[in-house]
């Protein structure tokens, strides 16, 4: 505005010096369009150069990448598979190894039997060789493909291991052929000595090294070498030529084949066999091909570009002089959909710009405001879940211990009488059993008893009296031992003595709870238990108990509130899951739960039973404390099938390295 203001005044104010007054005017007759297109113009193309620059600098590089990871991804694969099929030729030379009747023709070298069972080994198993030696190495009998037929295998190495005591698998090479069979051995044992070995395998063909191919859209070849000879590829312009392969390298490397480029892997396959590579090679003429076509494109870009940043720059400079227009229908679009997110353009202008400005600043405000409420309502919301779970666990660690106390007391205090009549009643036994030898006694010495004494035999009962005296006893005798079995089951349960992670056994609190519950179940319910062989666990053992006891008694309310269910069952599992997992399956077979019950059944203080029946707690810490186990609880119903938990649990316990971690 100032710049048009003093153009205007210009020619008043020396209009009698046309010499300065008329450079002025040259100066300010350039359109204020062309300034605005000019600078437009040269800021785009500048940027589109350094863009496309990057872009094309960046495709060829991610391209590259992709075949790498390609690459790498595809030797790992070919390994895989090689190693997957060699252990099971080494299952199947193991499964002919061990029949019965080969054994006995291994013996007696019938060549006849052998062949039946080789040949039906063969068919089945679609295999090029079947080959079966004697102790000393010696050939007893062998089937081969027609394509093998006089040519020279390289297999002493796989039969010595095999007559070693070895079941493995290698490569085996054809004598003058880039091609080489995979194989698997096993040796042929007759109470424990061994007689012969068992070698099996195939072909390993070029359709075979080209099924491994994961990327369908380009072509991969693959070269397998032993030491450092090609046995077998799927790669003609190495397989025809003298072609050294390349050391070991932990990641890709570039070669050039025959002028080509080529992604190289070599990578080690020790399971398989000693001093075992793979070669895995991945044309780059794909990717060549596919930058040489995006920098065609991007050139095209470019002007295209160009062309749309003048049309662009045009329209702009247009648009520049609405400045009030678009500030007006910007402003009344906000106003009239009540909704403040973007911000309006700063047109030209001083007035204008500050009332944008002020506009702007007041969206920004308000989008200040609605953040910090937001970020309180998300605390408020965090706060409330935090308040449920620390009032849930509160309430439970206070119920729990509170049990525990209680348990801990009646146990104590039934402990010392019981152990008081039970250390007695041998003694009782041996008193009673020694009156009664001399009542015996009197009765042989003094046969003729005097009337009174007969009375009171007679009325006492003696015969019986003694007879089922030593019964009474045996029977307090069990009753006292049952009670000392409940008092132990209620200590093992309340464990208040072990507050630290340790191995326990598992099945031990499970007994504990079951004995506990007894009382619930023994009449209505049949405990159908399958445990397992489980190693200690390290956990905390009355928390544990908790668990199995909230779980066993859900399942026994869910089972004697239905009537109508005759054969009630509980049957609880346990098994091993790998090398470091435990699994305990506790499943019923009443009515199921439905899925919007599956769903809330380990939310605080949700429950199905009625009023004063339970406080929805129980499933609730029973979930806390196998997360605190780094351990899984899962549910699996359908209605009218029952209901099964899943317990997961580590074997060797997390707990006590994520306390040291929180603490250092």
């Amino acid at each position: 505005m100032k710049n048009s203001k003093s153009a205007m005044a210009t020619p008043r104010l020396a209009p009698t010096n046309p010499t300065t007054a008329q450079p002025k005017a040259r100066r300010f007759r350039v359109p204020l369009s062309l300034k605005i297109i000019v600078p437009f113009l040269g800021v785009s193309v500048t940027l589109l150069l350094l863009v496309i620059h990057t872009v094309k600098i960046g495709f060829a590089n991610t391209l590259e990448k992709g075949v790498r990871d390609q690459v790498e991804n595809q030797a790992a694969l070919a390994v895989r598979d090689f190693k997957g099929r060699s252990t099971q030729l080494t299952k199947q030379a193991k499964l002919l190894s061990e029949e019965p009747e080969v054994i006995r023709a291994v013996e007696q070298k019938d060549t006849d039997i052998l062949r039946q069972d080789i040949l039906s080994l063969q068919t089945t198993f679609k295999l090029d060789l079947v080959k079966v030696v004697d102790a000393r190495g010696e050939m007893v009998a062998e089937l081969r493909e027609e394509w093998l037929t006089g040519k020279n295998l390289i297999n002493s190495a796989a039969i010595n291991s095999a007559l070693k005591g070895l079941e493995k698998s290698n490569f085996v090479s054809i004598d003058g052929k880039p091609q080489a069979l995979l194989v698997g051995f096993a040796p042929i044992r007759n109470n424990n000595t061994i007689i012969g070995a068992v070698l099996v395998g195939y072909l390993v063909t070029d359709e075979q090294l080209q099924q491994i191919n994961i990327d369908t859209n380009n072509i991969n070849y693959f070269a397998i070498f032993k030491s450092g000879e090609l046995i077998a590829t799927n790669f003609p312009e190495i397989r025809s030529k003298s072609w050294q392969v390349p050391a070991l390298h932990t990641s890709t490397t570039k070669i050039d084949i025959e002028r080509q480029s080529y992604i190289m892997k070599t990578v080690e396959m020790s399971d398989i066999g000693d001093s075992i590579n793979l070669a895995v090679f991945s044309p780059m003429a794909t990717m060549q091909q596919t930058q040489l076509t995006l920098s065609n494109r991007l050139d095209s870009f470019f002007w295209a570009g160009v062309i749309l940043a003048a049309i662009v720059g045009g329209v702009v400079s247009r648009i520049i002089g609405k400045p009030i227009l678009d500030l007006t229908q910007n402003v009344n679009w906000m106003a009239s959909n009540e909704y403040f997110s973007d911000k309006v353009p700063i047109p030209s202008g001083y007035e204008l710009g500050q009332l944008a400005e002020a506009f702007n600043c007041m969206i920004e405000q308000v989008e200040k405001r609605d953040g910090k409420l937001n970020l309180q309502l998300h605390q408020l919301r965090q706060t409330l879940h935090d308040l449920k779970n620390a009032q849930s666990q509160l309430i439970q660690a206070e119920k729990m211990s509170s049990l525990g106390l209680m348990m801990a007391g009646i146990a104590h205090e039934i402990n010392n009488p019981v152990n008081f009549i039970y250390g007695n009643l041998c003694h009782a036994n041996q008193y009673t059993t020694d009156l009664l030898k001399l009542l015996t006694l009197y009765q042989q010495e003094y046969p003729n008893a005097t009337a009174p004494i007969q009375d009171c035999i007679e009325e006492i009962e003696l015969d019986f009296l003694s007879e089922d005296l030593s019964k009474l006893l045996s029977s307090m005798k069990m009753g006292t031992e049952r009670i000392q079995q409940i008092v132990l089951s209620l200590r093992n349960f309340s464990r208040l003595d072990e507050a630290e992670v340790k191995p326990v056994d598992i099945h031990e609190g499970i007994e504990s709870t079951l004995l506990i519950l007894n009382s619930k179940i023994k009449t209505a319910i049949k405990v159908i238990k399958k445990y397992g062989k489980l190693p200690l666990v390290e956990c905390y053992p009355s928390q544990l108990n908790q668990v199995f006891m909230n779980i066993a008694s859900n399942a026994a309310d869910a089972l004697l509130s239905n009537p109508n269910l005759r054969n009630k069952e509980i049957e609880i599992i346990t098994e091993m899951a790998g090398v470091n997992e435990v699994v305990i399956r506790i499943r019923d077979n009443g009515n199921g739960i439905d899925p919007d019950t599956i769903n809330r059944l380990f939310d605080p203080f949700f429950t199905t039973k009625p009023v004063g029946k339970g406080t929805g707690l129980g499933l609730s810490i029973s979930y806390q404390i196998i997360e605190k186990h780094h351990g899984k609880i899962e549910v699996n119903s359908e209605i009218g099938e029952g209901a099964e938990f899943v317990i997961c649990l580590p074997i060797k316990s997390r707990i006590r390295e994520a306390t040291c971690l929180c603490g250092s």
